[in-house]
């Protein structure tokens, strides 16, 4: 990866609906140079897809919540079982599995507390093999993801 495929992934990070002709001249390519090396990246692997990053609170979701979650056994199909059962719902935003006292680590969007509650009872009481759980709440975002650094 040279200088002007570092550039692209960034000025692509940063606003991914830019035109082919506005990405070359950002970075000094003709806009057919330009094409092909996004479409190299892609092709590699490094550019995953294209989405529009979205305000949660214009959507009505201003609760942000990590919950911590402890399995009753750390077994292959224990954990197979609990991560095919957060694929199937949606209000699960991200899963990871985590090192430390918590197995995985959930990220959920709500409306408000009433929302969580049911999100909570109809979604997280659901997930099997559960020991454990400790919801932490978002009081407030300091800085949001916009991207990762290219390194040089």
């Amino acid at each position: 990866m040279d200088r002007a495929d570092r550039a692209l992934l960034s000025a692509l990070q940063a606003d991914s609906s830019r035109s082919i002709a506005e990405l070359a001249e950002l970075v000094r390519l003709s806009p057919s140079a330009a094409h092909r090396r996004v479409k190299a990246l892609e092709e590699q692997g490094l550019i995953l897809g294209y989405a529009a990053r979205l305000d949660p609170r214009k959507l009505g979701l201003s609760v942000e919540v990590f919950v911590e979650i402890a399995l009753t056994s750390q077994s292959r199909e224990a954990m197979e079982r609990f991560e095919r059962a957060v694929g199937g719902f949606e209000d699960i935003l991200e899963c990871h599995l985590m090192s430390g006292s918590a197995d995985y680590l959930l990220r959920v969007a709500a409306r408000d507390l009433d929302h969580y509650d049911a999100i909570h009872r109809d979604c997280l009481a659901r997930l099997p093999g559960v020991s454990a759980m400790k919801t932490s709440f978002s009081l407030r975002r300091i800085r949001r993801f916009e991207g990762y650094s290219v390194p040089s």
